[in-house]
């Protein structure tokens, strides 16, 4: 039987669009996936799942940077 460790995979496909959206809910599933996917890397092949969280992680950031510099007038 086949266990599913989608789950990392699926937060880290879902940190992109919510990151670009929202930041701190970029934030918040791209550490979890990336935590998940660390988890689990002895037990399936994470490494799309960890690759996908990192980079909205990355994204997450890249926006809030962004959000705060508009807010203080640097931009």
């Amino acid at each position: 039987m086949e266990k599913k460790y989608n789950t990392g995979l699926v937060l880290g496909i879902l940190s992109i669009p919510c990151g670009l959206l929202i930041a701190i809910s970029g934030w918040v599933l791209g550490i979890i996936g990336i935590v998940l996917n660390v988890k689990h890397k002895d037990e399936a092949n994470t490494t799309p799942g960890l690759v996908l969280s990192i980079i909205g992680l990355s994204v997450s950031v890249l926006n809030s940077i962004i959000g705060i510099m508009i807010n203080t007038h640097m931009f």
